[in-house]
């Protein structure tokens, strides 16, 4: 069942996704993380027709941010864009970003992580950590977390009977392709291991980088539900598919590797737009039923179980140390991140 067959895949992928269904989003914030191309910026165009009070495009500099917003207002006629600067890679940056989006902004009805670093190539940060799963996985967490207060007062402030915040994490079908059980078992600190240079080095330990970052959003946001249990909030990972954005730009790749990516990106890949409509779903969609989502991969504008390796023993195994490694880490780096896990984020009985 979390095997994913190589039919199946170019079957999901020529198959064309239904059309965004409208939702009326008067009153509610919308915050789009990655938001100024590619699947962010398409995602961020239909929740703009969807009339937000105010949606939130967080970019790396000020001109991305302007630009994002003009592009949005041209192309839906929506003016209540607001652009946050934000560098995913430098954890002070998300750390202000958090500040400013509490300080400034009432409501977090909708919060859609979706940027993402892939890159073969061994980056170290500022911070100590390889770029990838910096930017892919402790940020991610890191924000999340900060963003969690405001989201539970935006839940308490619409009441029972309106639509729960959501808190939607874009991953991938490619966390199929590891299986990282030797990892799991032995290693004294995942974090500290996936991040240094020695194990980076290592062949096919970059080249399955990416996936593994993915692999880690879905034991985030699992994680982060079965804490969430009973908190008026909805939390998912997602699966947009193989898309034709500027993902591989970090890629180095020969010339004939290049050709070869080109030729199967023009055959398979879909558009972003249409990689953008699962994420919209996923952060509108199935308000009857919004419970069902919670926890779980979604992919196709469906619930899919998750790799082969991440309903097993040991994939839950790594999920609990993943959760403990990374708390501790950012605890680090934020007081706050620490007393909001503390007080919202107990372990689950």
């Amino acid at each position: 069942m979390g095997k994913r067959h190589q039919l199946q895949f170019y079957s999901n992928q020529w198959y064309p996704l239904p059309e965004v269904e409208p939702h009326d989003l008067s009153g509610r914030t919308v915050v789009v993380i990655g938001a100024n191309v590619g699947l962010g910026l398409e995602a961020a165009k239909h929740f703009a027709r969807m009339q937000p009070d105010r949606l939130i495009v967080a970019c790396r500099s000020v001109k991305k941010c302007d630009d994002t917003a003009e592009e949005i207002r041209v192309a839906t006629g929506f003016g209540r864009t607001a652009g946050y600067t934000v560098d995913l890679s430098v954890f002070s940056s998300v750390l202000d970003f958090a500040e400013k989006l509490e300080r400034e902004q009432e409501r977090l009805d909708i919060v859609v992580y979706n940027a993402a670093v892939a890159t073969q190539e061994y980056v170290r940060t500022g911070d100590g950590y390889e770029q990838s799963m910096q930017v892919n996985d402790l940020s991610c967490m890191l924000l999340s977390v900060l963003l969690l207060p405001r989201m539970l007062e935006t839940a308490k402030a619409s009441g029972s009977t309106a639509p729960r915040p959501r808190l939607v994490v874009v991953s991938s079908e490619t966390h199929h392709w590891v299986t990282p059980i030797q990892d799991a078992l032995s290693s004294e600190n995942l974090v500290e291991k996936y991040s240094d240079p020695g194990h980076c080095s290592q062949p096919g330990a970059m080249t399955l980088r990416y996936p593994l970052t993915k692999l880690l959003n879905v034991f985030f946001v699992r994680e982060l539900a079965e804490r969430l249990a009973s908190a008026p909030i909805i939390t998912c990972s997602v699966n947009p598919g193989f898309c034709k954005t500027l993902l591989a730009r970090n890629l180095r790749l020969s010339v004939f590797a290049a050709l070869r990516w080109w030729t199967y990106s023009s055959l398979v890949a879909r558009t972003a737009e249409m990689g953008s409509r699962p994420i919209v779903w996923a952060a509108v969609s199935q308000s009857h039923r919004e419970k069902a989502l919670h926890g779980h991969f979604l992919s196709d504008m469906e619930v899919r179980e998750e790799s082969d390796f991440a309903v097993s023993k040991e994939g839950f195994m790594m999920q609990k140390k993943l959760w403990d490694e990374m708390v501790q880490a950012l605890s680090q780096v934020s007081p706050r991140f620490k007393e909001i896990v503390d007080r919202y984020l107990p372990p689950p009985l």
